[in-house]
């Protein structure tokens, strides 16, 4: 009777015991990066006429280089057939005028030169912030494959370890492209300082041509035409 009876008691304490604890759920994968937006490129600005606030009006030609400021219509091309392709043509006080001294045109190339100094150098940055902003689209580009990639991946447990891998791949390529941006807005930072030395330039170069043209008028250097 003892046997059975101690083989009841354990039968019953059994039952009240404590059901196992079920194993953990897996952890649920990576929510995928969020790719980073690219910086825009800075607009370059665009180069000043090389008489920045010159008024009045004027054909500058030097061979195939022509600069003019003219405030209403002026047939150039008449201009070049009558006079050639070195001649400075102009209008003071009512009256037309045109040199052909070479002398006074090497003056006139010499007043602007410093303006297109200036110019060049602001194209030569634009065109390297037109790289950099290429460069960053690429990197964009290639950031968005990786995120349709971890967008497709999502949701399985399987994935995780491609998951981290994406991540870490679309982190790098954000960093470069923030790189890239901080360049970029050095560069734009670059070209505004260039426009305003041009806008100051040109400045010069009005009050300098103004006196210029009189002088030549009174002299007789430009002839009335």
């Amino acid at each position: 009777m003892l046997p059975i009876l101690l083989a009841t008691m354990m039968t019953a304490l059994l039952q009240f015991a404590a059901p196992p604890t079920p194993p953990e759920p897996p952890a649920p994968p990576a929510a995928p990066e969020a790719p980073v937006a690219p910086v825009a490129p800075v607009a370059p600005l665009a180069p000043l006429s090389p008489v920045g606030g010159m008024h009045g009006n004027f054909v500058f030609v030097d061979g195939d280089h022509v600069c003019s400021h003219t405030e209403y219509d002026v047939d150039e091309d008449a201009l070049r057939d009558r006079y050639g392709r070195h001649f400075l043509w102009y209008e003071l006080d009512g009256k037309h005028y045109v040199v052909l001294d070479r002398g006074a045109l090497d003056d006139v190339e010499q007043l602007f030169e410093p303006q297109r100094k200036l110019g060049r150098q602001q194209s030569a940055l634009g065109r390297q912030q037109s790289e950099l902003g290429r460069q960053q689209s690429e990197y964009g580009r290639e950031q968005s494959r990786l995120g349709r990639e971890q967008s497709r991946l999502a949701g399985d447990p399987d994935n995780r370890e491609r998951m981290r891998e994406l991540a870490d791949q679309m982190r790098a390529k954000g960093e470069k492209m923030r790189e890239l941006g901080d360049r970029m807005r050095d560069l734009g930072d670059d070209m505004r300082a260039l426009g305003d030395q041009m806008r100051d330039e040109g400045k010069k170069i009005d009050r300098k041509l103004r006196e210029m043209l009189r002088d030549w008028a009174a002299r007789g250097v430009a002839r009335e035409v």
